[in-house]
């Protein structure tokens, strides 16, 4: 699998990814996400399109999410984790 950083992730994944921890009291430093891209795999994703796997860790206590291509957008997923608190609670400023 090749890896991609979050700044190589399309634009709109990135907004996604903001809006989501600024709707929990987060901030995108808040987290290290990363991703990585393999080769199509039968039944994963689109036709024709790679398989993704990103990882999401809370900077501060260690939490870890690792979400797939599928039919719930990452983001989506990431915002519902969050309004759940399982990467915790914001810190204070």
């Amino acid at each position: 699998m090749a890896p991609l950083r979050f700044h190589e992730l399309p634009a709109q994944e990135r907004d996604d990814f903001a809006s989501a921890c600024a709707l929990h009291g987060f901030i995108q430093e808040d987290f290290e996400v990363g991703a990585e891209v393999g080769a199509q795999a039968a039944g994963d994703g689109a036709a024709g399109q790679p398989s993704r796997r990103i990882t999401v860790a809370r900077v501060t206590g260690g939490e870890a999410r690792v979400y797939r291509d599928g039919p719930l957008a990452w983001t989506a997923a990431f915002e519902r984790d969050l309004a759940q608190d399982v990467f915790g609670f914001p810190l204070a400023d």
